[in-house]
């Protein structure tokens, strides 16, 4: 089970990193698997300090401390990210809501453009990177339902 919590409220007077510790540690010491760390969205007057992989220090903060696995998020939004925080052990996986929302095939995007070629993404010859041979129709793809004026739609 995970649980997400928020690290800091951006306001004054509120939690504190400190204090996210403290919450994460309740949460493992009661059988969570994995924190998800997040921050904001609690008061109306926070002030956040977005940028690039903002909330991350929250997350590296929690694991470290806590030795917990923790999913981190906020601005992270290129592979290159996610693989620079997985390998700086600052996180365990990264939650990438609007990169999908962006491109919903995101993950296998990423995966080709670093030539992944391992069992999870078996990539048809077409798509592999390097291939010159365009894709092909799909066979089972559904066929264009019509209008009620007959003519075809997508």
């Amino acid at each position: 089970m995970t649980v997400r919590i928020s690290a800091t409220d951006w306001a004054a007077g509120g939690t504190t990193a400190d204090d996210s510790v403290e919450i994460a540690r309740a949460f493992a010491d009661h059988g969570a698997d994995a924190i998800d760390v997040s921050t904001g969205q609690v008061v109306p007057g926070e002030r956040p300090e977005y940028g690039r992989s903002y909330q991350t220090p929250y997350a590296d903060r929690i694991r470290n401390a806590l030795r917990v696995p923790v999913i981190a998020v906020g601005a992270i939004s290129s592979w290159d990210d996610v693989n620079s925080l997985l390998l700086a052990g600052r996180t365990d996986l990264c939650a990438l809501a609007r990169p999908h929302l962006y491109d919903p095939h995101w993950t296998l995007h990423a995966a080709a453009e670093q030539n992944y070629a391992g069992a999870a993404a078996p990539w048809p010859a077409p798509y592999r990177a390097g291939s010159r041979t365009p894709p092909t129709g799909r066979t089972d793809a559904p066929k264009p339902r019509l209008s009620l004026t007959g003519t075809p739609h997508p």
